[in-house]
C-alpha cells in the first residue's frame, strides 16, 4: 500500500522538504545530494533515536531499466526484491539497508508515487581522506598498512555483494565512506543496475569516468563482477602511483610509472592484470585480488628483496653529488630563516590573550562608552567589526516559546558587523590545536563537533586540513561566511573572544530594526506542537517563496515586502560582506538569506554550560511566509549539526549600559 508523506508539501525542485515525516518515524533533516537514481537526506528516526540516510529513488531511474513491455508495477516489485536482498547483506564493510517503502507525494501540483530506502547514515569522509593526493610509492611499509587495514576490508565488503548477485558497478574511493576506521561501501547495486539501457543510449554519465570498465561504459548488461574488480585495480593504482587525473585516458589497463623493487614489480602486475581491457583476460573476481594482495604482502622473501633494494637505492641516492649539494643549501637556508625568525618574532600570532582591541578612544557622552562616535564600532584583529546596537522595544510573537506575546525592553549590546568569515574560524581552529581532534571529516573540539569538513557545495571547499593545520583554500574565499560551523563550534569560537551568540529576541531586534508589531500580526516562528514545528520548520527551510521576496522596513519600522531591492544571496559561490549593504544599525547580511546559530534562552547565559541553553538557527534562505508579512523564522536545532546554509555572528554586551 502506497502511504502518504505526514507535512509533505508541494515542490518542483527536491522531492521532499526538512520537516517532512515518512511513515510516522522518519523525519527529514536535511538534503544531502542529487544524483541520477534520484535525491538523497538525512532524517531522524524517531522510535529508535538515530540518524539515517533516506534514498528517494525517481521515476526517471525506474522508467530507464529495459525490460521491453514489462509494466511499470512489475519493475518495482522486482527492485523492491533487490532491495530485500541487500537489506540481508551483515557485513561491517557494507552499508547497512533498514527499511524501504513507497510514498505519495504533491510534486509540481501531481500526486506522484515514489520508492524510498532508509540506510545507514555515515557523517564522516570517504576512502579518499585515507589516500595520499602523490601516491604512497615508494613507502613499502606505509602502502602494506594501507592496504591491510582500508583495502581488503573494502574486498571482503564486496565479495559479500558479489556472494547475493549485485553488482556494484559504481566502486570509487568517494562511494566507500569511512565510519572512523572502518570502510563501509555505500551506493551498492542502486545506480547501475544489470537491466539498465547500454549507457550510449539513455544514461547521462556524471562524474569521472576512470573507474568504470570498458564494458560497464558502453553496455550495462556485458558488465558482471569483473567490473567491479577493474574498479578495485584502479583505485589501488592511484594508492600507489598518486590521484587519477583529469588527462588519463579512461577504460585502459595502468601500470604503475616507478616500480623498482620486487615488491612494486609484482603489485605493478596485480594491477595491470585486474585493471586489463579485455574482461575475459582481467583478474576473474574480487577473491582472486584479495588472495593475490594477501600473498604479497605476507612473502618474506619478496620483503627481504625488497628491503636490500632499497638500501641499495637509497646509497646510490645519497652518494649523488647534486644530492650533497641539496643537503647544504637547505641547512644553510635553515640557519638564515631561524635568525629571521628570532630577530622579527613570530608571526601571525594575537596580542596576549586576545584582548579586545578600542579602534578609537573618544568618549560617547550619553553612556561614557569608550567608542568612534562616528560608527559606534568596535575591532579585534581576530575578530570582526562590531555596530553598537541601540536600547529599545520590540513586541515578541505569541507562538514565541519563551516570553510570548510581550513587548520587552532590548538593552543596547554590540553585534558583529558581518558574519564570522573562513579565515576568522581557521584562525580561531589553529590557536585551539590542541584541543581539537579530527575524526572522519569531522573537527572535534573539547570531544564536541565543532566544524564539517568537505564540500559545502560542489567545487566549493573552503577550509582544508593539511600540514598539521587549517587552510583557508582559495584566498578568494577568505572573507567569504563560515558554513558547516556547528552550534558548538559557533559558541567555543564566541567564548574564545569573550563574546557570545546572540539570543533570538536581539537578533530579532536587529533583523527587523527594533520595530514595534503588533504580535498578532508575528506568526509562524515557532510552536509548541511538535507536529506544527515540524511544519514550520518544513516552510521555513526549503518554501518556495523566500528566493523571490526581500522583507525589510520602511521609515515608520514596518515590515514591508521590497521585490526591487532584493539582496538575497542565493548562489553557490560564496558571498562576502561588499555584498551586502547595511542596514540601519550598519550590520551587513543580517536576515538576507543565510542562516545564523543563536540561543533561545533569554536570561544569563552561561558559557560553562551550554547544554543547558537552547540552540536555534535564525533566518534561512527560504523564509516562512503566510501570506502577509511573517517574521524571520526561527527554528530549534541540536547544537552538534552543521547546516550549508548557516553561518553565525557573536554578540558582546554592552557593559557601560546602566
Amino acid at each position: 500500500m502506497v502511504q502518504t508523506a505526514k507535512n509533505m508539501t508541494t515542490s518542483c525542485n527536491n522531492t521532499l522538504k526538512v520537516g517532512d515525516v515518512l511513515n510516522q518515524k522518519w523525519v527529514i533533516l536535511e538534503f544531502i545530494d542529487k544524483g541520477g537514481m534520484g535525491e538523497v537526506y538525512r532524517a531522524h528516526q524517531t522510535n529508535l533515536n538515530r540518524d539515517v540516510a533516506i534514498k528517494v529513488i525517481s521515476r526517471e531511474w525506474l522508467d530507464s531499466i529495459d525490460e521491453g513491455d514489462e509494466e511499470a508495477g512489475t519493475l518495482v516489485q522486482r527492485f523492491k526484491r533487490e532491495v530485500q536482498s541487500m537489506a540481508q547483506i551483515r557485513n561491517p564493510n557494507v552499508l547497512q539497508v533498514f527499511d524501504h517503502d513507497s510514498i505519495s507525494i504533491n510534486k509540481c501540483g501531481v500526486d506522484t508515487p515514489v520508492e524510498y530506502i532508509a540506510m545507514e547514515y555515515i557523517p564522516g569522509g570517504s576512502l579518499r581522506a585515507t589516500m595520499s593526493e602523490e601516491g604512497f610509492y615508494p613507502e613499502t611499509d606505509t602502502l602494506k598498512d594501507w592496504i591491510e587495514e582500508f583495502f581488503l576490508p573494502v574486498l571482503s565488503g564486496v565479495e559479500a555483494l558479489h556472494s547475493i548477485g549485485i553488482i556494484h558497478r559504481d566502486l570509487k574511493p568517494e562511494n566507500i565512506l569511512m565510519d572512523n576506521r572502518t570502510p563501509k561501501i555505500a551506493d551498492f547495486g542502486l545506480s547501475r543496475s544489470h537491466r539498465l539501457k547500454p549507457i550510449t543510449q539513455s544514461i547521462d554519465v556524471k562524474g569521472s569516468p576512470h573507474y568504470m570498465s570498458p564494458e560497464h561504459f558502453f553496455d550495462f548488461k556485458r558488465a558482471d563482477q569483473r567490473a567491479d574488480v577493474y574498479s578495485l585495480g584502479k583505485i589501488l593504482f592511484e594508492t600507489v602511483d598518486g590521484k587519477i587525473t583529469t588527462g588519463t585516458t579512461p577504460f585502459k589497463s595502468v601500470n604503475l610509472s616507478e616500480a623498482e623493487s620486487p615488491f612494486f614489480k609484482r603489485l605493478d602486475r596485480i594491477i595491470s592484470e585486474s585493471t586489463e581491457e579485455n574482461r575475459l583476460k582481467r583478474t576473474k573476481s574480487v577473491r582472486d585480488l584479495h588472495d593475490q594482495l594477501i600473498e604479497l604482502i605476507r612473502d618474506e622473501n619478496v620483503a627481504q628483496q625488497t628491503q636490500s633494494a632499497e638500501k641499495q637505492q637509497n646509497g646510490k641516492s645519497f652518494s649523488n653529488p647534486k644530492w650533497i649539494w641539496a643537503g647544504i643549501i637547505t641547512a644553510t637556508l635553515s640557519v638564515i630563516l631561524m635568525t629571521l625568525w628570532h630577530l622579527l618574532g613570530e608571526p601571525n600570532l594575537p596580542p596576549g590573550n586576545l584582548q579586545h582591541e578600542k579602534v578609537v578612544q573618544s568618549t560617547n557622552s550619553r553612556n561614557g562608552l569608550t567608542a568612534n562616535p562616528a560608527n559606534n564600532s568596535e575591532i579585534t584583529e581576530h575578530v570582526g567589526k562590531q555596530r553598537l546596537i541601540p536600547e529599545g522595544r520590540l513586541a515578541l510573537p505569541t507562538t514565541l516559546e519563551t516570553v510570548s506575546g510581550q513587548s520587552v525592553e532590548i538593552v543596547s549590546f554590540y553585534m558583529d558587523e558581518f558574519l564570522v568569515t573562513n579565515q576568522q574560524f581557521v584562525d580561531f581552529l589553529n590557536h585551539n590545536l590542541s584541543r581539537i581532534n579530527l575524526e572522519n571529516g569531522v573537527v572535534k573540539g573539547d570531544g564536541a563537533n565543532w566544524y564539517l569538513l568537505g564540500e559545502v557545495h560542489e567545487g566549493y571547499e573552503p577550509i582544508v586540513y593539511g600540514r598539521k593545520e587549517f587552510h583557508v583554500s582559495d584566498p578568494a574565499y577568505a572573507s567569504s561566511p563560515a558554513l558547516r560551523v556547528t552550534g558548538y563550534g559557533a559558541s567555543a569560537f564566541a567564548s574564545f573572544f569573550d563574546r557570545r551568540l546572540p539570543t533570538e529576541v536581539e537578533w530579532l531586534y536587529a533583523a527587523t530594526k527594533g520595530a514595534t508589531i503588533q504580535p498578532a500580526e508575528l506568526k509562524g516562528t515557532t510552536n509548541n506542537s511538535d507536529s506544527t514545528n515540524m511544519k514550520g520548520m518544513m516552510n521555513s527551510m526549503m518554501g518556495s517563496d523566500w528566493s523571490e521576496k526581500n522583507i525589510s522596513m520602511d521609515q515608520d519600522g514596518q515590515l514591508e515586502n521590497n521585490n526591487s531591492k532584493t539582496e538575497i544571496h542565493t548562489s553557490k559561490e560564496p558571498p562576502s560582506a561588499a555584498f551586502f549593504k547595511q542596514n540601519k544599525f550598519d550590520l551587513r547580511a543580517l536576515n538576507k538569506g543565510i542562516g545564523e546559530w543563536g540561543l533561545r534562552t533569554l536570561s544569563s547565559i552561561s558559557k560553562d554550560k551550554l547544554q543547558d541553553n537552547l540552540f536555534v538557527v535564525m533566518g534561512t534562505l527560504e523564509q516562512h511566509n503566510n501570506g502577509n508579512n511573517s517574521p524571520p523564522p526561527i527554528l530549534s536545532r541540536f547544537p552538534w549539526e552543521g547546516f550549508e546554509e548557516v553561518g553565525f555572528r557573536t554578540v558582546k554586551s554592552d557593559s557601560t549600559e546602566k
